[in-house]
């Protein structure tokens, strides 16, 4: 199933007042993503992301399997599929 076709079968949650994952707001945005109820997480508002914003989505996802859950994050801008692929965890985070 494409990452499209499982966006059609899953709710899709959008971060809420989130433009950049950054040490500087890596455990906030970690409580929200374990917050959400959706499986499907949007990340078309994120503009910026460093290492840490990666180790926050690699945290949810973790966290998500615990729970039997399957999470899948949409529309990484090239910023953040760049720095993934970089830090080879691209595969990890959106396959």
């Amino acid at each position: 199933m494409t990452n499209n076709n499982l966006a059609a079968a899953n709710k899709l949650s959008v971060l809420s007042n989130v433009t950049e994952i950054t040490v500087d707001n890596a455990d906030k945005v970690l409580s929200q993503l374990l917050e959400l109820s959706d499986d499907t997480i949007d990340l078309s508002a994120i503009t910026r992301c460093d290492s840490a914003g990666i180790a926050v989505l690699l945290e949810a996802k973790t966290k998500f399997s615990r729970q039997q859950r399957q999470v899948i994050f949409l529309n990484a801008n090239q910023q953040l599929n760049d720095l993934a692929t970089f830090l080879k965890v691209a595969d990890l985070l959106f396959s």
